[in-house]
C-alpha cells in the first residue's frame, strides 16, 4: 500500500499520482500484471454472467482460479454454477471452501428498483453470502456496493464526494448497498476476514465507451473496463495492514469529477488510468482538475 508522506510529491492536483505512460503504451490497454498477486488465488465471483462478472471473468480467467456463480445460465457458461443465493443451500455453500476472496457482485442492478424487488437479490442473498463465506474461512470479501449510497450529495452543490462524509442515499437501492456494507463491517469485526466495499461508478454494458454516456454527470461517474480491472484487483490483492474494513469509491480518473479517490489510491492502492473527459487524442477534457 502506498506511503501518503512518500507520495505526496508525485501527485497531480488530483491527489494521485503522476501516471508515465512514457513507453508509449495505450494506457487503456495496460493490465497492470506487476499489480497482480504471484500466486493462484482461488476467488468465487457471484453474478458472474452479468455485466461485470462478464468482464473480471475475461481479464481473470489465466489469473486466478475462479468459482462462478450466478443465477440465471449465460450463453456460454460451462464453469457457472447456476444457484438462488437468497436462499441458503449446502449445495453452493459448499463452493465457498478452498476460496480466498468473494467478489460479490450477485443484485439486480436497477437503480430505480422499489424495497421489494430489492429484498431477495440485494438483502436476503447479501446475507447469505457474506455468511457462507465466513462460515468457510474466506480471507477476503471484495462487496460491489454503489455511488448511490452517497447519491443524495447530488443535488448539493460542488462538495467533494468523499467515503468520509456521512452516507447520503438518493433511493432505496443505495440504502440497501449502504445495508450490506454495515453488515460486512460487522463480520469482519468478528471473523477472521477482510472487507473491501467498491462504491462503484458507471460501468455500462457492452464496449463502455464515455462518447455514450447521457450527460456530465454520468461522465463524472464513469468507470472505464480498464480501470474496473485494475480496481477490483487492487481490491482482491492490497494489504490492508490493521485494517479489516474499507470503503473506498471505484470511478475512472475523469477531470473535475466530485467523486474523492485520494482515498482509494491511499488504502488500496488503486490508480485509475482513464479519463471520461479526455478528446479522442487522449489529451484531457477542457475541465479543470479543481
Amino acid at each position: 500500500m502506498p506511503d501518503r508522506d512518500q507520495e505526496v510529491d508525485k501527485r497531480t492536483t488530483d491527489g494521485l499520482p503522476i501516471l508515465d505512460d512514457e513507453d508509449g503504451d495505450d494506457p487503456e490497454l495496460d493490465e497492470d500484471e506487476d499489480e497482480i498477486g504471484d500466486g493462484p488465488r482461488t476467488v468465487l465471483i457471484t453474478g458472474a454472467n452479468g455485466n461485470i462478472g462478464r468482464k473480471l471473468v475475461a481479464a481473470w480467467e489465466d489469473v486466478y482460479d475462479l468459482v462462478l456463480i450466478d443465477v440465471e445460465p449465460g450463453p456460454d457458461d460451462p464453469d457457472v454454477t447456476i444457484a438462488d443465493l437468497s436462499e441458503l443451500d449446502e449445495g453452493w455453500m459448499a463452493l465457498f471452501h478452498g476460496v480466498d476472496t468473494v467478489i460479490h457482485l450477485a443484485a439486480t442492478p436497477r437503480e430505480t428498483s422499489s424495497w421489494e424487488e430489492l429484498v431477495r437479490p440485494n438483502l436476503d442473498a447479501v446475507a447469505n453470502v457474506f455468511l457462507a463465506a465466513s462460515l468457510a474461512g474466506v480471507e477476503r470479501i471484495v462487496f460491489a456496493s454503489s455511488n448511490h449510497a452517497m447519491g443524495g450529495y447530488r443535488e448539493l452543490g460542488d462538495i467533494a464526494i468523499s467515503v468520509d462524509l456521512p452516507p447520503r442515499p438518493g433511493n432505496p437501492y443505495g440504502a440497501a448497498k449502504l445495508m450490506a456494507e454495515r453488515l460486512g463491517k460487522t463480520l469482519s469485526g468478528v471473523f477472521d476476514l477482510t472487507f473491501v466495499a467498491l462504491r462503484l461508478g458507471w460501468v455500462q454494458p457492452g464496449p463502455n465507451r464515455p462518447e455514450t454516456l447521457p450527460d456530465e454527470w454520468n461522465k463524472e461517474l464513469w468507470l472505464s473496463d480498464g480501470d474496473m480491472v485494475r480496481l477490483f484487483g487492487r481490491a482482491v490483492e492490497a494489504d490492508l495492514g490493521d485494517r479489516s474494513f474499507v470503503v473506498v469509491n471505484g470511478m475512472s480518473r475523469n477531470h473535475g469529477t466530485r467523486w474523492d479517490l485520494l482515498d482509494s489510491f491511499d488504502t488500496i492502492g488503486y490508480t485509475p488510468k482513464d479519463d471520461a473527459f479526455a478528446d479522442e487524442t487522449g489529451h484531457p477534457g477542457p475541465r479543470s482538475l479543481g
